[in-house]
């Protein structure tokens, strides 16, 4: 039994290949990069223009919303306020997405390659992976002044940003690691979150896991910020070159630059929401080719996830039918019966 809880642990902090399925949300897109997402839209900027997309529509339309820009990159919203980073033009802008036919304003400029944004209240970071720099400005500022928020010589080059409190988090696409600094601390110099990425270029948060897209390497990993391994599990594999990612909901929006599209996949389980119930049991655990659950005398409805809750298969369960898991790679899952309990189970 002390065997059993001991590799129990060992899986809990080492899932690794998980075989989730993206979903397609727009394609024959003109080499998108970066997303933003407010309300029920989807922002996406390609070199030089803007578009949204409504994503409770099964099949949005591409809507233009500004374009003739020069070098987009990041974009970042506040209220009805859309702002956008033009990477070589060293400047970001702002228009109202209210307005029909917005016209830019110069929010700061004479900057050298201003990338990934980030707005949190009114203080807008951004990446300049040129100037191997992440600094900060309070966008309600006429004359904004910059304030250096992180910097390294070695191999920087920052990219996406995420913020949790005052930890800073923000992939290095040079360096192949996430990092993180705090923001109240004045120490500048980055601290590896996770090292052996793919050129991992866009980041963000969903509680207390931080997703990476890793252009290089055709994948989005995952990175658990409550253990202290410098590493990353993957979360899902096959995606096209994806540059950034962004969540709503439990749902997460990836751009696949590569592919010229726009996917997603949900993320609608954590650990803390598997239930309990002793009247049921999944057996054998752990479990190689099958498992069972002694649940209903009647069919129903499942679905199984992965650690990270994504979703890898679904299907409906007869009484004392055995549900074969041989297409999952070793880790931990979590078994779903529809308006039913979860369990956790072990794939090896």
């Amino acid at each position: 039994m002390k065997t059993f809880y001991t590799l129990l642990t060992v899986l809990f902090l080492n899932v690794v290949n998980i075989n989730a399925q993206t979903t397609d949300v727009v394609t024959g897109l003109n080499n998108p990069s970066k997303l933003v997402i407010k309300d029920n839209f989807l922002y996406y900027c390609e070199p030089t223009e803007i578009f949204k997309i409504d994503i409770s529509q099964s099949s949005p339309t591409p809507i233009s919303v500004i374009s003739g820009l020069n070098s987009l990159s990041g974009m970042a919203i506040g209220g009805n306020t859309l702002y956008f980073a033009e990477f070589n033009s060293g400047r970001i802008s702002k228009i109202e997405i209210t307005d029909p036919t917005p016209t830019p304003e110069i929010v700061i400029s004479g900057l050298n390659t201003p990338n990934w944004l980030l707005l949190s209240g009114n203080t807008m970071y951004f990446s300049d992976p040129n100037d191997s720099m992440v600094s900060k400005f309070d966008v309600t500022d006429s004359n904004p002044t910059l304030v250096l928020v992180a910097k390294s010589n070695f191999n920087f080059n920052p990219s996406g940003l995420a913020l949790q409190g005052n930890i800073l988090y923000m992939g290095q696409g040079i360096a192949n690691r996430a990092s993180k600094v705090d923001v109240t601390s004045g120490v500048l110099q980055p601290e590896d979150v996770a090292v052996g990425l793919e050129r991992p270029l866009g980041v963000c948060l969903l509680g207390n896991y931080l997703f990476i897209a890793e252009y290089a390497d055709n994948k989005i990993s995952v990175k658990d910020l409550t253990n202290g391994l410098a590493t990353a599990d993957d979360f899902v594999t096959g995606v096209g070159s994806p540059t950034d990612v962004a969540i709503a909901g439990n749902t997460l929006y990836i751009v696949e630059k590569g592919a010229n599209k726009i996917s997603k996949i949900d993320v609608v389980l954590g650990l803390d929401e598997v239930s309990l119930d002793n009247n049921i049991s999944l057996f054998p655990n752990p479990a190689s080719k099958y498992i069972q659950i002694s649940y209903t005398n009647t069919p129903s409805p499942y679905s199984i996830y992965s650690y990270v809750g994504a979703k890898v298969s679904e299907g409906v369960m007869k009484p004392n039918e055995n549900i074969s898991i041989e297409g999952l790679t070793a880790g931990v899952y979590i078994f779903k019966i529809k308006d039913g309990p979860s369990m956790k189970f072990i794939k090896n």
